[in-house]
Order: structure tokens, then sequence, then C-alpha cells
């Protein structure tokens, strides 16, 4: 309780200009913020439900640079951070692990309205740099009646800047950063806007380019400084506005994230360190091409059109020993695994001109999406490994030839997936009284996952031969509603009740099923059914907002990983169920002109429903215990303080975090994550065009983990990969804005 007491008494920060000009004689208010979280544009204090937005100035005031920094100042969101561009967003408390998984993910990643989500097993958790972002909006609760599968715990909507056809406009962004146990990491990005033809034609680039130096040493390799990781890309878009009632929109984003060696610690080996007999790297790559047209039919409504090509790849190598649960036998095998995913989502939408009695729209929405994933356990030191493979093989029970060779496969998989799925979707909402408004709608679906499994190598010699094929098939069809009810007794209180649900894709196990290996072909679709009170409110002026939300979360059929009875291979099963209730709280002050404050506190009770045993030799979880990456209390506070009658502007920005804590997997809840407080700070200083910023992150240095990946050995011992917060670092940053 004395940290949740700390955290009710630091002050803490919304974004905006705050003004400080003596000359200014208007009061300062809270901004308004336009969001278009349910597909038309609307304030977030009109809206039944709730959603968060992370505008640009705070995102700039901020430093927030990815999701681990911009969705963490988001009542009800935990990011548990591990590998960049692998990790997993959880959103009140619907998660079953700390790690990325074999399912579709729980939170639903959308840029500019195009969904990023993949099909079955993660390839890539988009983490698109913030540098000119509009906003990143934060969908809390189920939104499978208008955004479809894979969010249910909500959605985030990263909504870049868009062309501006009147005036040139260019920014540049240079940054230097000093880490503990590292080197100086830089940074360099780049925006530039040009009218192509004044009023029509407009085009809006960007790139960057972030080396992050390592902090992680790897004893076994011999390298310091290991887990280094480089990103780099950019996006682009080009606005004609055909007429003043038609608008088209052309964009592209690029980007890819290159770690070096995977940046967790073993805290067996001592502070910040790691032991492997080789690196493991990762890589990621993100391609999305896009268009979209908006046409106005004036007063009967618009027409929305956004289609949609994207190309996604993965490939990273770890330590198999320990993968398999043999780490004990202390050999090394090297367990290679990735994939691509590539394909097209196409949504069309009808919406209604505004009106106070009532408003509808109507959308169709489709995609059909390739997944190739592979498993890899060979190299060209096999050969030299091979009293590894033997141990394997006993434990299994396989009969290996006499020579294992570097040319000998163990194991190879192929899974190809085709998941396509089309929907049909509706929302009215009619003030059938005075200040009461009810909202209803809801999402028709109907998909289908089919997929090849292709395997070869010892493992399946218990089959009468080294190779394995097997045809699978998994649909779903079903009906997403929601509804709402608010009264709206003055223009700055709304109170509301909302029902909602989503859902998740079933789908093919990525592991083989035969004599040796007993394990599920498929797994259904789970889903989460979201009761909601809340209540939105302006005070003193509009200086003060309140938004609280309470919420009854009930989660059917979880899809949970189990293992084989060797305990070698896991898989996926609709085990178990859970219930989460908890309380978010947003808080934004303007107590003077020139300071704005804001703070998020969230409760959560996330608890298993019901035993859970995920056969791998550890205890099985008990209904009532508390699911990964959901902590009873998390918290974020920040100030910001602007002197704009200062010839240099100064600014000084305090953020600060808190996460309690959690366990990290349903099956080793004696492993946690959390129970930490991060506290950054930044000033800067702006004359003219040019601006300099000195900043300082995790400024007590604390070793926060984040996420974990544990494995169990076959004698009990445990292993456990720990991803911590980045070690305090310290930092200048330049910057050069140019708008008329």
């Amino acid at each position: 309780m004395r940290d949740v007491a700390k955290v009710a008494v630091v002050a803490v920060c919304i974004s905006g200009v705050a003004y400080g000009d003596a000359e200014q004689k208007q009061t300062r208010k809270l901004e308004e913020v336009l969001v278009t979280a349910n597909k038309r544009s609307q304030s977030i204090s009109s809206i039944a439900g709730a959603v968060s937005a992370i505008d640009k100035a705070m995102l700039e005031q901020t430093g927030a640079n990815d999701l681990s920094e911009y969705l963490t100042l988001s009542a009800g969101v935990n990011f548990n951070s591990s590998t960049p561009g692998l990790s997993v967003i959880t959103i009140r408390g619907v998660s079953s692990d700390t790690f990325p998984g074999q399912s579709q993910t729980a939170v639903g990643v959308y840029y500019d309205d195009v969904p990023l989500t993949d099909p079955a097993a993660p390839m890539v958790v988009p983490d698109i740099d913030s540098f000119d972002a509009d906003r990143v909006e934060i969908l809390r609760g189920p939104q499978g009646a208008l955004y479809g599968s894979a969010s249910m715990g909500g959605a985030v909507n990263y909504i870049p800047m868009t062309p501006n056809s009147d005036d040139i406009e260019f920014a540049a962004q240079l940054t230097a950063t000093d880490r503990v146990n590292s080197s100086v990491g830089t940074s360099r990005k780049m925006m530039i806007n040009i009218p192509l033809i004044s009023e029509v034609l407009g085009f809006r680039a960007v790139s960057h380019y972030t080396r992050t130096r390592g902090y992680i040493d790897n004893i076994g390799t011999g390298q310091d400084e290991a887990n280094e990781v480089i990103s780099r890309g950019g996006r682009a878009a080009l606005e004609w506005d055909v007429s003043p009632n038609a608008l088209l929109r052309v964009f592209g984003m690029y980007q890819t994230i290159d770690v070096a060696d995977t940046g967790y610690m073993d805290e067996r080996l001592g502070d910040l360190k790691k032991e492997t007999t080789q690196p493991e790297p990762t890589e990621t790559e993100l391609e999305v091409l896009g268009v979209r047209y908006e046409h106005t039919f004036d007063e009967y409504g618009d027409v929305i059109f956004i289609g949609s090509y994207q190309d996604k790849s993965s490939y990273l190598s770890v330590d198999g020993a320990t993968a398999l649960g043999i780490q004990d036998t202390g050999q090394g095998i090297i367990l290679e695994q990735g994939g691509i995913v590539n394909g097209y989502s196409a949504e069309i939408r009808f919406v209604s001109p505004p009106n106070d009695t009532f408003e509808y729209l109507l959308g169709l929405s489709y995609s059909d999406r390739d997944e190739d994933f592979f498993v890899v356990l060979d190299s060209a030191t096999l050969a030299e490994s091979s009293a590894a493979v033997i141990a394997l093989s006993q434990q299994l029970g396989v009969a290996l030839p006499p020579t294992i060779t570097a040319g000998t496969t163990v194991f190879r998989e192929k899974v190809l997936i085709n998941a396509p799925e089309e929907a049909a979707f509706f929302e009215g909402s009619w003030q059938f009284i005075d200040h009461v408004r009810l909202v209803a709608g809801g999402r028709y679906y109907n998909n289908r996952v089919d997929s090849e499994i292709l395997g070869e190598g010892l493992l399946f010699l218990t089959d009468g031969g080294t190779e394995f094929y097997e045809a699978r098939s998994n649909s779903g069809e079903g009906f997403n509603p929601k509804v709402s009810l608010s009264w709206e007794p003055t223009d700055d209180i709304l109170l509301y009740g909302l029902y909602s649900r989503g859902y998740r894709l079933g789908g093919p196990n990525l592991t083989p099923n035969n004599a040796v290996f007993n394990t599920k072909q498929n797994y259904e679709a789970d889903e989460v059914k979201n009761y909601e009170l809340g209540f939105k409110s302006f005070w003193f002026d509009e200086r003060l907002s309140v938004d609280i939300a309470a919420f009854y979360i009930d989660w059917r059929d979880m899809q949970l990983v189990t293992a084989d009875d060797k305990g070698t291979f896991k898989y996926l099963d609709n085990a178990g169920d859970s219930e989460i209730k908890g309380v978010e709280l947003s808080l934004a002050l303007v107590p003077f002109d020139f300071i704005n404050t804001r703070t998020t506190l969230t409760w959560l009770d996330a608890r298993l429903a019901e035993d859970y045993d995920p056969q791998n030799g550890r205890p099985p979880a008990q209904a009532g215990d508390r699911l990964p990456g959901s902590p009873q209390w998390a918290a974020s506070n920040t100030i910001n303080l602007v002197w704009n009658s200062h010839a240099w502007q100064p600014a000084f920005t305090l953020v600060h975090r808190y996460e309690g804590e959690s366990s990290t997997n349903l099956s080793f809840q004696d492993i946690k994550k959390g129970d930490y407080h991060l506290l950054d700070a930044r000033l800067s200083l702006t004359i003219g065009n040019f601006s300099v910023s000195a900043f300082g992150k995790n400024l007590e240095d604390k070793r926060g983990v984040t996420a974990s990946n544990n494995y169990a050995g076959n004698n009990g011992t445990v292993l456990s990969h720990k991803y911590i917060t980045p070690p305090r670092s310290f930092g200048v940053q330049f910057d050069y804005n140019f708008a008329p």
C-alpha cells in the first residue's frame, strides 16, 4: 500500500501547450480531443466507452518514442516489453502470458485504421516510432463489434500526420543517449511536407534511424553490450483533394528492427548478464501500402473506403536446448524460427451526418492473409552436438540412426496458413428522450483458417519415416453485439453503461500430432463479455477533467498453452475461464496557466476461474491465481511546465510510471514481473525554429522485470530469461521545425 500511497501524491500532467504570456488574458482550459475510435469523428468526452488519446504535444513533451513509453501513459494498459517487435500489449488484464505465444494477440494494432494483426502466432507486433504522429488512440475493452477479431482486450490505432497541401513544412531531430553499462546511441529523424498543387495535392514523408546500444553482456560469446538494436524505416503519404466533396490518400509505411542478441538477463550470472554459446539475433520487418478514399454526399453522409496490402516477416535464433527443456545436459542446440505474413484487407463504410437525434453507420470488411511459419532444429555443428540429440531422443524414446552427421535433420517444420475473414457491421445512435442516448450495433463475422503442416527429421521416426504431413481446417462465425445507454445532464457530464464482446480466431496448432507427440490438431475461438459503467466530466471552467470506468469481464474458453505427454512440444487448447474486475481513473488538470498535469490509476483483479494444468512438470495453476501481466495497481503521472513569456520558452516535464507485481506466466506463478517505479525528466529550450532538450530516463536505475520467458527442466529446475526496464540513461536532443 505504500507504493499506492506514493502514486496518489505524485503531481501529474496532461498534454497541450501551457500559456504563460502575461499579456494573454484568456483562461487556459483543457482542449477537447477528437478521435475516430467509433469510426466517426467524435470528442472523447461524448463517447460511451473508455478511450484514451496520446496526442502529438504529449508525445513530444514526454519524449515517448515507442510502445513501452507512450502506451503506459494510458489507464488500463500494461506493456510486457521483451524483444523489440515481439512484445505483448495487455489491456484490462486480458492476457495469459507476458511473452508472445502461438495464438492471435488479445489487442489489435492498427495503422491509420489498417489492421496489422496476424491470423495466428504474431509474426510482428508493430512498434511504430512516434515521430510526426498526430496521436495514438487506445480503445480499452472489447472492440469486436467495430474492429473484429484480436481485439478482446482493446485496440491501439496509430494515427500519423496527414499531408498539408497549403504550406511547406520541415522537421529534423538528432538525439544522442548514453546508458549505464552501454555506449552512446544515436537517432536521426526527418519530416518534409510539400504542397505539390496548392490546396489540391500534398505530399508528406518521414524517415527515421535509431541505433540503441546494448546493455546486456553475453559472457558466453564474450560480447559486451550484446543486445544492440537498430530500428530504421519511414512512411509517406500523397493526398489529393479531388473535389470539395472527395479526398484520396495513398500511403505507405516501412520499418525494420534488428536485434544483435536477444536482451534478456539471467539473474544467476549477476547484473545485466546472460550466457549462450552463440548470439540469439532477431529481425522483424513490416511493410504497409494503403489507399483511403472519402466522399461526402452533402446532407446524406460520407462513404469511406480503406484498402491495404501488408507484408511482415520475422526471424529469431534461440538456444534450442532450453526451448526443448533439456538445458540440464549442458549441450547446445540451435533452434531457428520465423516466417512471413502477407495479404490484404478492405473496408467500406457509410457514416450518416452528425445529428442530435439519430446517427448511424454501416460497413463491410474483408481480409485474406497468408502466414508461413517455420521451425528448424539443426545446424552445421550438429555432429558436435550429438550428445544433446541423444539426450533428447532418450527422453522421447526415439531410436536414432547409427551415425549423426552435420547433415542430419533433427526437426524441421513448416506451417502454411490461409485465413480469410469477412464481416458486416453496423451501429446506430438514438437520443430517444432529452439527454439520454441509446447506442446499439454489432458485427457478423465468418472466418476460416486452413493450414498445412509439413515436417521432417529424426523426431518423426516413430511414424515409420522421417516426414510428416497433415492438412487442417478451422472455421467460425458469429455475432458480436455492443449496446450502451448514456445520460448527459449537462454539456460537461456524461454517465454511461456499456455491454460489449470480443473474440480471437481459432486455428491450427503448429505442432505435429503422432504416436510420440500427443497434441491437438486445432484450438477453438475464445471470447470475452464486458460489462462497464463510466463517468466523464469537466469541472472548474474546464480546468479539470475526470474519467472513471468500472468493468467486469467474463473470459471463456481461454486459449492456453499446454504440452504433449513428453513435455517437449507446446500447443494450444481451450482450457480455462477467467474473471476480471477493474476500475480505471484518468484525471487532467490545469491548476495554473503554465502547468498541465495528468494522472492515470488502474486497479485490477484478474483471476483464473478454474484450475489449469499446463502439463510441463510445474504445479497446476489454481482457480483464483492472478493472470500474467495484470498487476493489482498501475499508474502514470506527468507534469509539464511551460513559460512561453520567456524568450527561450523553457519547458520542464516530469514523468512517473508505476507497475505493481504480477506473475509472468500462469504456470510460473512464482516468477514475477513489475513492482517498480520509473522516473523520467526532460528540460527544453526553444529559440525560434530551434530547440534543445536534455533528458534522463529511469533516473533511479531500476531493474524492473517487464516480461520473462520461462523453461522447466527435466529434474524440476526452472530457467527464467527476464527482460528488464532499460538502465538509467541521459541524453540530449536537437530539433528544428519549420512551418509558416
